[in-house]
């Protein structure tokens, strides 16, 4: 089997992409509250730990504030003195209170609690996640686009420079020095790192400038800076620099996509908003809080760098409008079910959470409610939604069956291919609608590493591309090709058995009709005009033997309108003669161009059988001495009224008359009503409207 079909899907990456993220977030706890602590006055500022003086720079947020490395290399001997003095069970400790008092008192040296973590240890893990998060969501459905992957990258490093430094930057007095030394050393990497692949994404991004291996060059240029800045040697201020000169290396790169994209509206708009929004965030934090140490204008950044690291979710936010307005890297508005996912497992986490504080909060609680709350409400939730979120659903024709006859026989061609694109939706439930392919596909197959999968055109349909399986949970594999083949071949069987019915049936028909209007229908005029009786009997017999052989046999044709009129009045006119009933017929004006020139047999057919058994009601109940009836042709259709002046519906009684004319009607695909006559006179009316070609396939498919 090609590995291929092993790569993992756009859930599973984005899966990865949040465990990730809650790992480095944990840990970053973890270290934060495995340091001590003691209860300071809030605002109040240490000035000694135990025998030690504490120097302002001792209390800095970013050691590489410090400028000098002999500077920063100081700091972490002094930090591991500090941190010495805590090792104690109690210390010492002399503070300035916010009006400036100075105390000395001697504290308990306890473990760090999370309650003890500030704001902004939480908001630096927040922005990190959600740049986290967004990578994930990029890389998971575009991980074969070089930009996506480089914004991905960007969204990598960024939380490794914002959790770092969430701890070292709101630790109470101190942290040991070598501890400090490797958080500081992660900082720098996520941050110079993340300056590098912003100049790749620039490189690449909306179209590439340079063939992919020539990202190796930034890598080199600004990643040699980046190991001296681990290794604590190189210029001064050496990170603020290289991340300015980052900047200025992506604004150049991005005014050179600007020219190239001049004649691309498209993605000239995307660049735009994309840049906007990458270089704002980007310059706010560079111009708060790098470009003042790196210039010599300050020590330390204009505003903290632990709420500066917020600048930068403006590019995972602008990122999510642009997919909307420009779809950046060519993302849809159906990726954002990836979101929906995610809050899914995010409302799995709050579910564990509010369990526990609920069970710890509650001394009054017994152990054995405890048991039975969890045994049966939470863990049959909690099992249920993951199931939910988590299941590995496989694809399936099992019940399909009278879907695919249903596409088989749609009565049009847009109807067919609208039931073909929804089945192909309720089997595989691809997150976008299927697309057709132009090209002609004869076998299944999978693309863009299971990403997509290509389902050949069944009879009369067009090829069709399906993206992202079970709403992007998973990626197409072999079995889908089954699938598809088995769902095909079923397609076309069903249409091949409709097509041969169909061809059966108008052979059939046309036979049928044919032997009726040639031997029939000579037959009986002969019998009927014969003086002979014993010669009109042997005509009569004959017509009924061939008759019995025909419809044991079948019938399609279709006959001239003036004949089949014509023969309705003499047959009429020689019924209602017979029983001394005056005929009034008005017949269409066949000189007009408004109808055609011949109708089907159906239709002739229901014409005389609906005439036929409105004279025989009216000789058998309605006692008329008039019958006037009306033929008129249209260009929807027949129109038939027939009209006497007998005793009425009431008067005639409820025989199976009326019924057989609806009936006969509804037959030929028409409608019939019989009424009561307008007006002093009384009297029934029938009103009778044909079209000229019945919808036998579309009656048949209803």
């Amino acid at each position: 089997m090609d590995s291929n079909y092993y790569r993992v899907s756009p859930a599973q990456v984005f899966l990865a992409t949040v465990i990730l993220g809650l790992a480095m977030s944990a840990f970053a706890v973890w270290v934060a509250v495995s340091q001590p602590h003691i209860d300071l006055p809030t605002g109040s500022v240490p000035t000694r730990v135990g025998s030690v003086e504490v120097v302002p720079t001792d209390l800095i947020e970013e050691p590489d504030q410090l400028g000098s490395w002999s500077a920063i290399r100081d700091f972490y001997d002094r930090q591991s003195l500090l941190r010495a003095e805590l090792d104690a069970p109690t210390v010492e400790v002399e503070y300035v209170l916010l009006d400036g008092t100075v105390q000395s008192q001697t504290f308990d040296v306890r473990s760090r609690m999370i309650g003890d973590l500030p704001w902004v240890f939480w908001f630096q893990n927040i922005v990190g996640l959600i740049s986290l998060f967004f990578g994930g969501w990029v890389l998971g459905l575009r991980g074969k686009d070089w930009g996506a992957r480089m914004f991905a990258l960007t969204a990598v490093l960024f939380p490794m420079a914002a959790i770092s430094a969430s701890v070292y930057s709101t630790r109470q007095i101190a942290l040991d020095g070598d501890l400090f030394w490797h958080l500081s050393s992660l900082n720098s990497t996520g941050a110079l790192g993340f300056g590098i692949a912003l100049v790749c994404l620039f490189a690449m991004y909306p179209a590439p400038l340079v063939r992919p291996r020539w990202l190796l060059v930034p890598l080199i240029v600004f990643g040699i800076p980046l190991v001296m800045t681990i290794m604590k040697v190189g210029i001064d201020s050496q990170v603020s620099v290289v991340v300015v000169a980052e900047m200025l290396t992506a604004l150049v790169l991005g005014a050179i996509q600007w020219i190239r994209s001049r004649r691309e509206p498209l993605n000239r708009a995307g660049l735009r908003w994309f840049v906007l929004i990458c270089l704002v965030g980007c310059s706010l934090f560079v111009g708060l809080v790098a470009a003042p140490v790196a210039l010599g204008l300050s020590d330390e950044g204009l505003i903290s760098q632990g709420y500066a690291f917020g600048f930068f979710n403006l590019m995972h936010f602008g990122l999510a409008l642009g997919v909307l307005r420009y779809r950046l890297f060519n993302l849809d508005r159906w990726s954002y079910y990836i979101w929906l996912w995610l809050s899914g497992m995010v409302l799995i986490i709050l579910l564990d959470i509010a369990v526990v504080n609920l069970l710890h909060a509650q001394p009054w609680m017994s152990l054995s409610l405890a048991l039975l709350i969890a045994g049966f409400l939470y863990f049959p939730l909690r099992q249920f939604l993951m199931n939910f979120l988590l299941r590995r659903q496989k694809s399936s024709i099992s019940g399909k069956l009278a879907d695919i006859v249903n596409v088989a026989l749609s009565p049009t061609e847009r109807q067919h291919v609208e039931r073909w694109d929804k089945l192909l939706q309720d089997i595989f439930e691809p997150l976008a609608p299927p697309e057709p392919v132009e090209e002609e596909v004869e076998a299944a197959q999978i693309d863009d590493d299971g990403l997509e999968l290509v389902v050949p055109g069944g009879r009369g349909l067009q090829a069709r591309r399906l993206r992202y399986a079970q709403q992007g949970r998973r990626l197409f594999t072999p079995d889908d090709i089954d699938v598809v083949a088995n769902l095909v071949q079923m397609h076309d069987l069903a249409t091949d058995s409709r097509e041969s019915y169909e061809r059966g049936v108008t052979l059939e028909r046309d036979r049928i009709s044919r032997d009726i209007h040639d031997n029939i229908g000579a037959q009986l005029l002969s019998a009927l005009h014969s003086r002979e009786s014993a010669r009109k009997d042997d005509l009569l017999r004959d017509s009924l033997t061939d008759l019995r052989a025909i419809i044991n046999d079948g019938f399609l044709a279709s006959y001239p309108l003036e004949d089949v009129t014509a023969d309705l009045r003499r047959e009429t006119a020689s019924r209602f003669e017979a029983n001394n009933i005056v005929l009034n017929w008005t017949g269409p004006d066949l000189s007009a161009q408004h109808h055609p020139n011949e109708v089907q047999f159906d239709i002739a057919n229901g014409m005389r059988s609906i005439l036929r058994e409105a004279v025989s009601n009216i000789l058998r109940h309605a006692e008329a001495s008039v019958v006037d009836i009306d033929v008129a042709f249209d260009v929807d259709g027949v129109k038939l009224v027939i009209m006497d002046d007998g005793k009425g519906l009431k008067e005639a009684g409820n025989g199976n008359g009326i019924p057989n004319i609806v009936e006969r009607a509804a037959a030929a695909s028409g409608q019939a009503s019989v009424t009561e006559r307008e007006g002093p006179q009384s009297g029934t009316v029938v009103r009778v409207r044909l079209p000229y070609v019945r919808d036998v396939l579309e009656e048949r498919v209803s």
